[in-house]
């Protein structure tokens, strides 16, 4: 019979998938076009406000893809409002209702910004 090991056996970057990787690339999407670098900026963009990718968890880091994949979703649908063409505006609110619940559920406050103040601002504080 074989053992099972206790611990769990660390594989190497070439065996995970470009995502596990710490990219933000998902499977079929060109990342040099438009919506796949808006989706790259939306993802890093979440993730900077949330303290950085190195501080995320993977559930963290699963929902930011969702919350980037439904935001391109609600930009594609108000660009064909602005353009005068027709759109499904129930789809709208229910994209925007998702979007919503996504980002509270990341815990990003909307027009928060998180302050950089580094030591020496603290150090200043403390001392007044």
């Amino acid at each position: 019979m074989n053992a099972v090991p206790d611990q769990i056996v660390s594989t190497s970057n070439r065996n995970r998938s470009a995502i596990s990787n710490g990219s933000w690339l998902l499977a079929g999407v060109d990342n040099r076009k438009g919506l796949g670098r808006r989706f790259r900026d939306l993802c890093v963009a979440f993730a900077k406000d949330l303290g950085g990718t190195d501080k995320l968890t993977s559930t963290q880091e699963a929902t930011i893809r969702q919350a980037a994949g439904v935001t391109l979703e609600v930009e594609k649908l108000q660009g064909a409002i602005v353009r005068g063409d027709t759109i499904d505006h129930e789809q709208l609110v229910r994209l925007s209702n998702l979007q919503s619940r996504l980002i509270r559920q990341l815990g990003i406050k909307p027009g928060a910004k998180k302050s950089a103040a580094g030591i020496d601002d603290y150090l200043r504080s403390k001392a007044a």
